[in-house]
């Protein structure tokens, strides 16, 4: 899953791209002149939705005397300690402890929401099935401990001609929908590292009580 945007959220996209990329290279990219939004739009792709909102959210880790930036990771625990009914979790990995605790901490309340997760039937190759593999299991076995509801569900998208382990589709999406309330889309995946020691952006919509944003989400 992907998202296209134009407008200001754009321009702040290039601008934190020109900055990263300044901070790795010591060099300023150009930044090229303002076009019309029928200019650049891709053709063949409908847009969703006009004049909305897109916040854009970050990691960074600390370096050079730059402070660590951890808004996504935030984002993520805000919006699962926020949700009302349901939780949609699409990401390539699912293996990060903090994300585990948010999900175990409404998994204990009285009312849980529904929390669904989609992730690869195994990961890729023997390295990541001893690491990323083993982590999510063993965060998979915590999460039905603490499911007393059964509110949680692991799920995996295959094939349906083929078996699981031979017809298992990937999944590289980074997704994450909070009831009809909040919507990110973005590279970070689901793993600790990924939260606070990679680079990374999200944008994010949020309904904020408008129903045509609730609608888009």
């Amino acid at each position: 899953m992907g998202i296209v945007v134009v407008g200001d959220c754009t321009r702040a996209l290039g601008d934190l791209a020109r900055e990263r990329w300044r901070r790795a290279t010591g060099k300023t990219p150009r930044r090229s002149p303002p076009s019309a939004v029928d200019e650049v739009w891709p053709s063949g792709v409908a847009s969703a939705a006009m004049d909305v909102d897109v916040a854009i959210a970050r990691t960074e880790p600390a370096f050079a005397g730059r402070e660590a930036v951890a808004e996504v990771r935030m984002l993520h625990e805000d919006a699962i300690a926020a949700a009302r009914r349901f939780i949609y979790a699409e990401n390539q990995y699912f293996t990060s402890h903090a994300i585990a605790e948010a999900f175990a901490a409404r998994l204990g309340e009285a009312r849980p929401p529904e929390i669904a997760v989609v992730s690869p039937y195994s990961q890729s190759g023997w390295l990541e099935i001893t690491t990323m593999g083993v982590l999510r299991s063993r965060i998979h076995r915590k999460l039905r401990a603490a499911d007393r509801d059964g509110k949680y569900r692991l799920y995996c998208p295959i094939l349906g001609w083929q078996k699981a382990t031979e017809g298992c589709l990937n999944v590289h999406s980074k997704v994450l929908i909070v009831d009809d309330t909040l919507l990110t889309v973005g590279s970070s995946n689901l793993a600790d590292r990924s939260l606070s020691l990679d680079t990374e952006c999200h944008l994010v919509i949020e309904a904020g009580g408008t129903p045509r944003r609730r609608t888009l989400i």
